[in-house]
């Protein structure tokens, strides 16, 4: 019996290295090897899209360069020029067309020269080994982005735009547009008018500082940290933890109190940062979104402003 059965397995072995020949083992008649089944396209990069040709948003398609692209001016000697500007930190990835691999979804500013700023929202995937803008939407004039996701292959945004009594330049009204890509052109399906800007929106997002009136934090800096409350904030400032009272004033205005924190010793560097900050944080007086991040603003104050990222 044990002889019977080693004669049925090596004969099984035997027509199964023989299948696998036969069936390509060794590649298609020539020797050749198998090619490997292509797998779905990589998502495109940062990089990729700094560097993108963009389309729909000028007469003719524009490529960026390191994010930017700035054109000739629109009359000879003029000293306005057409630009265009990608919102980095606003930059998502996920499924839009339903084929296999991910695409990038960013938004875009340009200006033409004038005081308004029109905002785009445009989808990018990578066909063939190259990037390609697959398709451009317009999103509206001046409009802030609070945050965006993907949902079942649609683009959901929550911005803050200019409602009915607003003035152009500042926009208190919150609203919620889906965009889908159908037929190779991005469609606005929905805009829902969600409500009037206020610090509740800020409760849903843990902030890490970003930059102190355009500059970026030191290297080795751990960065202050915000989370926004019903009535207060909260957060470690660079040392210290802290807790502060919050008044939503009026749309996109506020008041911060003076802050309680904890009295850990720490290196000068981070001690500077925390006093740095805590000062900033209590003269601020205006809130915002710059491109999904946040902004407290510190007006009549050049360059007064706290940036803070998700």
């Amino acid at each position: 019996m044990h002889r019977f059965s080693t004669v049925i397995g090596r004969t099984a072995a035997a027509l199964a290295l023989t299948m696998l020949a036969a069936c390509g083992g060794k590649g298609s008649g020539d020797g050749a090897p198998a090619a490997a089944p292509a797998g779905p396209p990589p998502t495109p990069t940062l990089a990729q899209l700094e560097s993108a040709t963009v389309s729909g948003v000028f007469a003719t398609p524009v490529t960026l360069a390191s994010g930017r692209y700035d054109g000739p001016p629109v009359e000879p000697g003029a000293a306005s020029h057409p630009t265009l500007l990608l919102w980095s930190p606003a930059v998502a990835y996920g499924d839009v067309d339903g084929a296999a691999g991910n695409e990038a979804i960013a938004l875009l500013s340009s200006n033409e020269g004038g005081s308004g700023e029109m905002v785009w929202v445009a989808v990018f995937g990578v066909r063939d080994g190259q990037l390609a803008n697959l398709a451009t939407a317009q999103v509206g004039d001046r409009v802030r982005l609070q945050t965006m996701w993907l949902e079942q292959g649609r683009i959901v945004m929550d911005v803050v735009e200019p409602g009915p009594s607003d003035p152009a330049c500042c926009p208190t009204q919150v609203a919620r547009r889906i965009y889908a890509l159908s037929g190779g052109t991005l469609q606005q399906q929905k805009n829902e008018v969600l409500g009037v800007l206020g610090v509740s929106l800020l409760t849903t997002n843990e902030w890490q500082l970003v930059s102190i009136d355009g500059e970026p934090l030191p290297k080795d800096a751990k960065p202050p940290v915000i989370h926004f409350e019903r009535d207060g904030v909260r957060g470690f400032a660079g040392c210290n933890r802290f807790t502060a009272k919050v008044t939503d004033e009026a749309p996109g205005r506020l008041r911060i109190g003076p802050a309680a924190a904890t009295k850990m010793a720490c290196p000068d560097g981070a001690m500077q940062l925390e006093s740095r900050f805590l000062e900033a944080l209590q003269k601020s007086t205006g809130y915002g979104f710059v491109a999904g991040q946040l902004a407290l603003t510190r007006p009549g104050e050049p360059g007064g402003t706290l940036l803070f990222s998700k």
